[in-house]
């Protein structure tokens, strides 16, 4: 069985208070592993760690804590099967959707490592000219320094993807890293860093500290001594955690309630099948899924018959299997709380067409409801689970003003083979972003990522994050007054 420390200042350390957490897979039950159930304390020495490992990253030069990122990577690349296996008995997510994922071959997690050493290269201050006064004395040019210590209090439902959202970023810029994984899966994070500090960077400069959030992540999120904060979680997590970081910088990315539009003009075989993938990829878990979907009338009845094909023709079960589409919900919380917005669609007139069971465990059979309307809180509120509520809509103002009637406002599909609808629908439509013919899962490691509205704050990936990882210092001189 695996058995994991915390890694704090450069060592592999228990607890303070030695206590255990074992980490079990939503696929069977059996107990993948254990890791270390670290609290406040140990926070707290993690923190005063990565204190000290800041300070020897800004005295690394920036060429070579891209040798250590490459390095890194180039280890984790060994582990390539092992990191896979980990994140599907974990998480539960389906294999084939672990290895897209976790793996350092061709993860697209891994594609942050080369998208940071890249871009942070050409990460540079301006030279200003002096608009205030009539003389050429003044010399003004702003840098780019590292915010210090970031936090980053990862996800389930990306356990490799959330951690490299950050690490490699924070890292080139000279920032020194903390992470909370989630303990829906923790491991994932874990192997990560064995790579990292194997590599070569110095004690402190990335630590993990697996503990549960009341504890570890709320010292970490007050802590005057951690200035950056990244995040993915649900509404209420986000909004406490952004409210007890003060000033700090908080980067966060929430569950929403993603919508997913079929427009009369729209190539319904491709639709359908992009709406599968953001509906049921990370077994509808993702804070991007598909949670809503809104089907132009003339439309409709083709888009449904031919999505319920669909979604009947994909393997449900166990994840390990590498055909498995669908797999089991990550936890007993997220299955509770699902079944609960179920049963209110179903008392509020909605028509369960696939689905509708009682669940297996923690595997709940996709379902597709009918007649969803907008009082129901399988529209209103973000539902994770492999669960596609489905509403007509009379026209494309109409789409429009449905997919709006949220507080949410992360990421939309729609789909049309009109140039004029797709410039209205961006145009429109109240998001972080917009895919076209996509899906609502849809991403690209060089684009902004981030929601609007009740949906997150800042920007991750690319260039985007370097705006939450950095300050900007002007510094001006005065020739005249200067040897």
């Amino acid at each position: 069985m695996i058995a994991k420390k915390a890694l704090i200042g450069g060592e592999w350390v228990e607890a303070a208070s030695k206590d255990r957490f074992e980490v079990v897979s939503p696929g069977d039950g059996s107990v993948v592993g254990t890791v270390a159930n670290c609290g406040r304390e140990d926070a707290k020495k993690a923190i005063a760690a990565a204190c000290e490992g800041r300070k020897a990253l800004r005295k690394m030069s920036l060429l070579k804590r891209i040798e250590l990122l490459h390095k890194a990577h180039e280890i984790a690349k060994k582990r390539d099967r092992e990191m896979c296996d980990i994140m599907c008995m974990e998480s539960g997510k389906p294999m084939a959707q672990s290895v897209s994922e976790a793996s350092p071959v061709g993860g697209y997690s891994w594609s942050n490592f080369h998208v940071a050493m890249y871009n942070v290269k050409s990460h540079r201050g301006l030279t200003l000219p002096n608009v205030t006064e009539d003389n050429n004395n003044k010399r003004i040019f702003s840098s780019y320094e590292p915010i210090g210590v970031v936090a980053n209090l990862s996800t389930f439902s990306y356990p490799s993807e959330m951690p490299n959202c950050t690490i490699p970023y924070a890292l080139a810029l000279g920032n020194a890293v903390i992470v909370k994984p989630s303990m829906g899966a923790p491991i994932s994070a874990i192997l990560i860093a064995e790579a990292l500090e194997e590599a070569g960077f110095p004690p402190g400069a990335i630590n993990v500290v697996t503990g549960y959030g009341t504890e570890v992540g709320d010292e970490l999120v007050t802590s005057p001594d951690v200035q950056g904060i990244n995040l993915f979680g649900q509404e209420n997590t986000c909004e406490t955690i952004t409210q007890r970081a003060g000033m700090k910088k908080v980067l966060a990315a929430v569950v929403s309630n993603n919508p997913f539009i079929v427009m009369d003009d729209a190539n319904i075989d491709e639709a359908v099948l992009s709406c599968a993938q953001g509906a049921y990829g990370h077994n509808g878990q993702s804070p991007i899924s598909t949670r809503r979907v809104l089907v132009h009338k003339d439309v409709y009845r083709e888009f449904v018959e031919k999505f319920v094909a669909k979604t009947r023709s994909m393997k449900f079960g166990n994840p390990m299997e590498p055909d498995t589409d669908i797999g089991p919900l990550n936890n007993s919380k997220i299955l509770e709380n699902t079944l609960a917005n179920l049963e209110d669609a179903r008392n509020k007139g909605g028509r369960f067409i696939t689905g509708g069971g009682e669940p297996s465990g923690l595997y709940l059979e996709p379902t597709i409801i009918e007649d969803a309307t907008m009082d129901m809180l399988i529209t209103n509120e973000p539902t994770m689970g492999p669960v596609v509520p489905i509403m007509v809509v009379e026209s494309l103002e109409d789409a429009v003003e449905k997919a709006n009637a949220t507080r949410f406002g992360f990421q939309v599909g729609a789909f049309t083979s009109s140039l004029a609808n797709a410039y209205f629908l961006s145009e429109n439509i109240q998001a972080g972003s917009v895919y076209i013919n996509e899906a609502t899962s849809c991403w690209d490691e060089m684009s902004p990522f981030g929601g609007v509205k009740k949906s997150g704050m800042g920007r991750m990936l690319s260039d985007w994050i370097f705006n939450e990882l950095t300050n900007v210092k002007m510094t001006m001189f005065d020739l005249a007054k200067v040897k």
